[in-house]
């Protein structure tokens, strides 16, 4: 057995998973208690074959891609550690980490899942969480203080999926990761459940302890991107609503209410483009909630 898992679920871009787990390999601080999981939903084998030839004590399977979830549970499956963490492959470790994650799981007892604090390359705050089925303005602003404070509060928050710290007891006993969900709300999902059927239900925020995420902050509305993750999120939000009772609705009405406030700003500081995509979201958002008051 070992004492701590780490799960990386791969897409594609080999050189961005090697600098995630050389990193690793650094600032082991447990020797032989660590034990390091690939989880490749890449569609051919070329990362597979890579990282199977150049990381012989890296443990590496090779899937379908049949989402974020899927991925880390596969990983689960075969892994030993009685401590988890479900990290990105754009993530880069830049101090020892896992004796630190020990002994705080080890020191409360009731601790289930945590997060460390998310930064740039350049050292800049990245999101290390978000504010639980909260949308719309006001939740933004709110987000904007709690982050800019450290201000993590358990049962209004959730940590970022970049870097989940988990407790295995609880991850198994709170059915693991759902697999019905493609992309995004991963993370207020699980720790719903954790909250609802495990022992150990609390989740918390460590900001003394740091990793780079390379993609922190990837839903600026002035790129084309933020649109194709929207679309991937409508989805989701579909599903997630549903599932926990949640008003889809009053979502997409906060949501049209958030990207206007934005398309005003970006108008007035002449940022056309930005303006543009911004008007983009909301058509997307009042389409699909005019097609939702149709059925």
């Amino acid at each position: 057995m070992k004492k701590f898992s780490v799960i990386i679920v791969s897409y594609n871009n080999i050189q961005l998973l090697r600098d995630c787990l050389n990193s690793l390999k650094k600032f082991n601080d447990i020797g032989n208690d660590l034990e390091i999981i690939v989880s490749d939903n890449s569609p051919n084998f070329e990362l597979y074959n890579a990282i199977s030839r150049e990381y012989e004590d890296i443990k590496i399977i090779k899937n379908e891609n049949k989402g974020y979830g899927y991925g880390n549970n596969r990983g689960y499956d075969i892994s030993e550690g009685e401590y988890l963490l479900f990290l990105n492959p754009d993530t880069v470790l830049i101090e020892p980490i896992f004796q630190f994650a020990i002994e705080r799981f080890e020191k409360d007892k009731n601790l289930a899942l945590f997060g460390v604090k998310l930064i740039s390359p350049d050292m800049r705050d990245n999101e290390s969480f978000f504010l639980m089925d909260s949308y719309g303005i006001k939740a933004s602003v709110s987000h904007k203080f709690h982050k800019a404070f450290g201000n993590y509060k358990d049962n209004r928050m959730f940590i970022s999926g970049a870097d989940l710290f988990v407790r295995r007891q609880s991850f198994e006993e709170a059915g693991r990761f759902d697999e019905n969900i493609f992309m995004y709300k991963e993370e207020p999902d699980l720790i719903k459940r954790i909250k609802l059927y495990a022992k150990a239900k609390k989740t918390a925020y460590f900001k003394d302890k740091k990793l780079i995420h390379l993609e922190g902050g990837t839903e600026d509305l002035g790129s084309e991107k933020a649109l194709i993750m929207a679309e991937r999120l409508m989805d989701t939000d579909i599903y997630y609503c549903k599932k926990w009772n949640y008003d889809l609705n009053k979502l997409l009405k906060a949501r049209i209410r958030l990207a206007g406030m934005k398309k005003l700003i970006y108008t007035l500081l002449f940022k056309k483009e930005k303006a543009e995509t911004a008007d983009k979201l909301i058509r997307l958002y009042k389409s699909n909630l005019k097609t939702r008051s149709n059925d």
